[in-house]
């Protein structure tokens, strides 16, 4: 039968509907897909808008806050301690690191107990504008008054003052100082001050932070941050008996005397020295150790001096007697014996290899000399030590030693060409 046009033909209704539906499924499966792809991945940062100079490192969802949680927020509430389900990124955020570390309690307990030292000597003829003059920092130790500061501040200057963290300026008096380890201390007319306490902090260590506090360039009291890069260390031409501290915290001229404190605010050394060069050197700061401190202050504070014990040798490191070290350990080899001195009496000869001084172990010749500093003078120590078959074997090189070990009873004597006490003033 033939079909004119513009009639309806049957079953052609029902085809057309069911394409039309087949469409229409496919489309809304294509909306679906792709909406839930957009919800669930986070898009690449490669395909995201170049930015002017700002990396992008990542994409955080954001948080969706109710009425309640929005009105809880406040400018001096971090937004991680308010919402405590929120997720953070594992690395925290400059703010957050900055709160974690800070310093400023430590700080603020050490603060009120470093003060300012100045120092002046007028001319003879009188006129303040030929004077010399110094200026430095110093630490309270003690509550009656007693300031630390460097012994090179205030050496011929007689003129001396301090400004404590209150803001008063009172006249000092020098009642003693250690030439030897730069130290020098300064009695106020002041009771009741804050202070802080000599050898009250761990043993400083490598890698440790350290604080200084002080008066750079006279600009106020201002605090720098670093780590401990040395210990035991002399600072050049220095004495013997020097075993600093050597730090990376920023030390400037008025830092000199200064304290050095560890985070929880405790004294760990008062600053003496910085090397300077043409070449600009930076980096390397002395710092006087606090079981150092305590060692010399009480003598200073009780004598206007320091005495230390007197062996009466010169030693030097094993690692240079390349025959001593296969066979020995640690120890101080002694290189020369003074006559007429406590070690040249006791029979200790050149050669000899001390081991140990009462029975405490001694690693190489900076120990052996800090130990016996340590000692009175007229104490009696005993002495382990190894001797070879005589006393050049040790400078041979090369040729193996064999030992046998000594014990020796020394009473030490007192550390010849002692500085004596200083001038009163």
């Amino acid at each position: 039968m033939k079909h004119l046009p513009g009639k309806h033909v049957p079953g052609s209704g029902k085809a057309l509907f069911f394409g039309l539906c087949v469409v229409c499924g496919i489309l809304i499966g294509l909306i679906w897909t792709q909406t839930r792809h957009s919800h669930d991945t986070a898009p690449d940062s490669s395909a995201l808008p170049e930015t002017s100079g700002i990396a992008v490192t990542g994409i955080v969802n954001p948080v969706n806050l109710t009425d309640e949680e929005s009105s809880k927020l406040t400018a001096s509430a971090p937004l991680k301690e308010s919402i405590s389900n929120s997720q953070v990124s594992s690395s925290p955020s400059a703010s957050a690191t900055y709160n974690a570390q800070s310093y400023h309690e430590g700080i603020m307990r050490a603060a009120p107990s470093v003060a300012s030292v100045y120092a002046r000597k007028i001319d003879r003829d009188g006129n303040p504008d030929n004077s010399t003059t110094s200026q430095g920092s110093g630490v309270v130790v003690d509550s009656d008054g007693i300031v630390l500061t460097n012994l090179h501040l205030l050496d011929g200057l007689p003129d001396i003052s301090v400004a404590l963290s209150d803001g008063r300026l009172l006249a000092g008096r020098l009642i003693g100082s250690d030439p030897e380890t730069d130290l020098a201390v300064v009695r106020i007319p002041a009771t009741g001050l804050p202070f802080l306490q000599l050898n009250d902090a761990p043993k400083l260590k490598v890698g440790d932070v350290v604080l200084a506090i002080g008066n750079p360039f006279g600009v106020g009291q201002t605090v720098t941050q670093g780590i401990v890069s040395a210990t035991r260390r002399r600072v050049a031409n220095g004495s013997p008996w020097q075993s600093f501290v050597q730090i990376d915290a920023a030390i400037n001229p008025g830092n000199s005397g200064g304290a050095l404190i560890n985070p929880d605010g405790q004294l760990v050394g008062v600053n003496t020295a910085v090397i300077r060069s043409h070449a600009g050197a930076s980096g390397i700061g002395y710092s006087i150790p606090a079981d150092l401190l305590a060692q010399v202050v009480p003598q200073i504070i009780q004598h206007g001096f320091v005495t230390r014990g007197w062996l009466g040798v010169e030693v030097d490191n094993l690692g240079l007697f390349t025959n001593l070290t296969g066979s020995i350990s640690q120890g101080a080899v002694v290189t020369r014996v003074h006559q007429n001195g406590p070690a040249y009496h006791a029979g200790i000869k050149a050669g000899d290899v001390i081991k140990q001084i009462n029975e405490q172990s001694i690693i190489d010749a900076t120990e052996l000399i800090l130990t016996v500093a340590a000692k009175a003078p007229n104490a009696s120590v005993d002495i382990n030590l190894l001797r070879g078959p005589d006393e050049h074997t040790f400078r041979e090189s090369g040729k193996p030693v064999e030992f046998v070990s000594l014990d020796f009873t020394v009473q030490l004597g007192t550390q010849p060409n002692r500085e004596g006490p200083p001038p009163t003033q």
